[in-house]
């Protein structure tokens, strides 16, 4: 489950400012004169495209240095940092913490839980959990649950739609990071057809229904064949939160999993805790307390360790998590690896910048790099060609990590998202895309990542283009077509129908 980037949802509807007619023609402009014809309809663009093996040289470049909103190539900067501080293999850690002695099934205390600020704590790891207490002979806490977060709180809403999601939301991809969040901070519902048209379909919270969240289902089942479409909405209204799924789905139609952001993530988080141990048949009593502090007298009683970061990456960046993004840039804003120091995220994320800016210059960039949010969900976010090259270049030339790095941006035409996919087989199989889109206030479509030559070799590119005041729409599916047409000719004749992309 992996809520994905800001603006997917609406690819499709943004206003058109590149006549639909380019994306089928064939590739003739020199790949100037396609960035000049994107420039001339009021759009601001920069894009520079470099060799990296066997010998760096630049192909092309297009106002390079030009500081862009980029979205969510943004999440390039937090990949980079996060693995040249931590590594791929770093894992978050779960202390399972007791205050108490453990007898006859019995703890007197409170139950303890601190977790230092892992970005995809899901169900499943908390169901594991609970069974891994089962085991050791757990049946009954008497002091309640204690949720600490050593990473940090919720922290101040400063971004419009994160701020949105705390009374009402239609979608996951802003949903708030938080160091105790569970399930990327979204409520999940399953959706399959009722056993006959006209009946109620069938909607479930998954993994079980999280305590003080209602249910409202108005999804109707159609006859086999036909239409089906599906709406969820969150709202909270007097300190109530419901959750709504509407719409039609067909006989026969596979079940559907709808996400919709919390808007209290941590008090969901407590509701599946509280549920996992349940489920575990271990009986907790007494309340359920938030705390950056563990109670006097808690010990570890057992560890329980994160997915690697290289994971993390990979999710964070094929599928544009959002939350994993913005958490991973909170958590690397705390200097000793365990304290919470308080930073906003646009604090967090500008910390960030600065810790990248040195090693960048060494790569090209010239200090253009400003972020307020990892995710790119910020409109403030700027970043230029060069800067993205930068990163790219960088992590090329780290032996460590760059294995990861690059395994973590998919094929276009492995990509999870759909819109990256549509193409001639070079660009599907030969260039390894992050994307990044924004509608609102300008309409932003950027593409960064890797591809290899007809002679083997690796080449970076990074192209962003945006609207402006002057001319603020931007239609991504025929722009999409036009950076085609731009990218593919550097890579040549990598396909071969052997060995594919070489």
């Amino acid at each position: 489950m992996t809520p994905t980037s800001c603006g997917i949802l609406g690819l499709l509807l943004l206003a058109g400012a590149v006549p639909a007619a380019h994306a089928g023609k064939p590739a003739r402009e020199a790949p100037s004169a396609i960035l000049r014809a994107l420039a001339a309809r009021g759009l601001a663009v920069g894009a520079k495209v470099v060799t990296l093996t066997p010998h760096e040289r630049v192909l092309a470049r297009f106002h390079p240095h030009r500081p862009l909103i980029p979205a969510s190539l943004s999440k390039l900067f937090v990949a980079a940092r996060a693995l040249r501080l931590w590594g791929a293999r770093h894992r978050f850690s779960l202390a399972v913490e007791k205050t108490g002695p453990l007898e006859d099934g019995r703890l007197a205390g409170p139950l303890v839980l601190v977790d230092d600020g892992d970005p995809g704590l899901v169900h499943g790891f908390m169901l594991r959990t609970a069974w891994e207490a089962r085991a050791l002979g757990l049946t009954d806490v008497e002091g309640g649950l204690v949720l600490v977060a050593a990473g940090y709180l919720r922290p101040p809403c400063r971004l419009t739609d994160r701020c949105a999601v705390r009374q009402e939301s239609h979608h996951a991809y802003a949903a708030q990071p938080t160091s105790l969040a569970a399930d990327y901070g979204t409520i999940d519902l399953i959706v399959s057809p009722g056993s006959k048209p006209g009946a109620p379909a069938r909607v479930a919270f998954l993994p079980f229904p999280p305590g003080g969240i209602r249910l409202v289902n108005r999804v109707v089942t159609t006859s086999p064949g036909g239409s089906s479409g599906l709406a969820i909405r969150q709202r909270l209204r007097d300190g109530r939160e419901t959750v709504r799924a509407e719409g039609r789905l067909a006989i026969g139609h596979h079940p559907v999993r709808l996400y919709v952001a919390a808007a209290h993530p941590d008090a969901l988080a407590a509701a599946l805790w509280t549920g996992a141990f349940a489920r575990a048949g271990i009986r907790i009593e007494g309340a359920i307390r938030i705390r950056q502090h563990p109670p006097p007298g808690s010990r570890v009683w057992f560890v329980k360790r994160s997915v690697t970061l290289a994971t993390l990456i990979s999710r964070m960046l094929a599928y544009s998590n959002n939350f994993i993004a913005d958490d991973l840039t909170l958590d690397l804003a705390r200097p000793d690896g365990a304290s919470r120091d308080g930073r906003t995220l646009p604090q967090a994320a500008s910390a960030l910048a600065a810790s990248l800016a040195p090693w960048l210059a060494r790569w090209g960039a010239r200090g253009t790099l400003h972020l307020e949010s990892g995710s790119g969900l910020s409109r403030r976010n700027r970043s230029s060609a060069a800067d993205l090259v930068a990163v790219l270049a960088g992590m090329a030339a780290d032996d460590r990590d760059f294995p990861t790095f690059w395994a973590a941006l998919p094929p276009a035409g492995e990509s999870p998202l759909a819109f990256l996919t549509v193409g001639n087989p070079l660009w599907r199989r030969c260039f390894f895309v992050k994307s990044g889109t924004l509608d609102d206030p300008v309409g932003v479509l950027g593409l960064a990542g890797y591809f290899r030559r007809a002679n083997g070799g690796i080449a970076a590119f990074a192209v962003i283009v945006n609207g402006t005041a002057a001319h603020p729409g931007l239609s991504v599916i025929p722009t999409l077509a036009m950076l085609r047409r731009f990218l593919t000719p550097f890579a040549g004749a990598a396909l071969s129908a052997r060995t594919g992309c070489r």
